[in-house]
C-alpha cells in the first residue's frame, strides 16, 4: 500500500485505517486529500473537482487564521510544461517557476469568495522565493496571464511603497519575520500559502522529473474573519485547481 507521510499522519490522528481509503495519487497512492475527504465525498482517481464539498481545517485556528495542510500530485503540470513553454516561446531555462502556477491557483481560488474583496476587484500578491530573500510584488494578479506572471517573477522589481498584499505566497524556507518585515503597519494578508518540503521548490522543469518528486506539500491559511464554511470551500477549490493545470492557464 502506497501512502504519503502526511496522509499517514492524518490517518493516525483521525483513527482512520488506510486500508479503507482509495488513493488518488500516482499508482493509487493515498494522499492527504483522500484522508480529509473520507466519509464526506466519493473518492475519484486524479484529485478533486471544483464541485467537491468543502474541506475542514486540519489544525485549530492560530493567529487569526484557519489552517489547511494538504498535498497534491503535480505530475499533470510536469507533463504539459514543455508544450506550454514552447507555445509561449518562454523557456526560462526550460521551465516556468512552480510559483507562477501556485499564484494562479491561489488567486483563482480566493476569487471564488468575493465577499472579502475590495470594490476594485484587484487581488495583489506578494511572493517570497529563495529562502525569502527575493520578494516580488504582483499587482492585480487575477488579471494577469501565466506568461505575464512568469515575466514578473523572473525579473522582480522593487516592492512599491505602501504595497499591502491580499495574498502572500512563500517557499519552504521563508520565515515569519521576513514576511512581517514587508507588511505595512502590521496589516496582515487575508490569505497565505506556504510550499513545504525539505528542499527548495523553485520550478517545474519542462520534460519533467520523475513522478515521485512531483508531490507538492503545502499549508494554506485563510483569515478567520471569513465564515469557516467559506474558507473551507476556498481550500477545496485551491486543491482542485492544483490538480488541474490546464484550468490555471485560463484567465476567467
Amino acid at each position: 500500500m502506497l501512502i504519503s507521510p502526511l496522509a499517514a499522519r492524518l490517518c493516525a490522528a483521525r483513527g482512520i485505517s488506510p486500508a479503507t481509503l482509495r488513493g488518488s495519487g500516482p499508482r493509487g497512492r493515498i494522499m492527504a486529500a483522500d484522508v480529509l475527504s473520507a466519509g464526506t465525498a466519493p473518492q475519484r482517481r486524479g484529485g478533486t473537482t471544483l464541485a467537491d464539498a468543502a474541506i475542514p481545517p486540519t489544525r485549530g485556528q492560530k493567529d487569526g487564521y484557519y489552517i489547511y495542510d494538504d498535498e497534491v500530485d503535480m505530475s499533470a503540470l510536469v507533463a504539459i510544461s514543455m508544450p506550454i513553454a514552447v507555445q509561449c516561446e518562454k523557456l526560462l531555462e526550460n521551465r516556468y517557476s512552480l510559483f507562477d502556477y501556485i499564484i494562479r491557483a491561489v488567486v483563482k481560488a480566493c476569487a471564488t469568495c468575493p465577499s472579502w474583496q475590495e470594490l476594485s476587484g484587484k487581488i495583489d500578491v506578494m511572493l517570497f522565493e529563495h529562502k525569502g530573500s527575493q520578494v516580488t510584488a504582483i499587482e492585480d494578479a487575477g488579471n494577469k496571464s501565466i506568461y505575464r506572471l512568469a515575466k514578473e517573477t523572473a525579473n522582480p522589481q522593487p516592492v512599491p511603497n505602501n504595497f499591502a498584499p491580499h495574498i502572500v505566497v512563500c517557499d519552504a524556507h521563508t520565515t515569519r519575520e521576513q514576511v512581517a518585515n514587508h507588511l505595512i503597519n502590521g496589516k496582515r494578508p487575508g490569505f497565505a500559502m506556504l510550499a513545504r518540503g525539505s528542499r527548495e521548490k523553485d520550478g517545474i522543469r519542462a520534460g519533467g522529473d520523475e513522478k515521485y518528486k512531483n508531490t507538492l506539500a503545502y499549508t494554506f491559511y485563510a483569515a478567520s474573519t471569513l465564515p469557516e464554511q467559506e474558507a473551507n470551500r476556498i481550500a477545496a477549490t485551491l486543491r482542485a485547481l492544483l490538480y488541474n493545470p490546464v484550468r490555471l492557464l485560463l484567465l476567467s
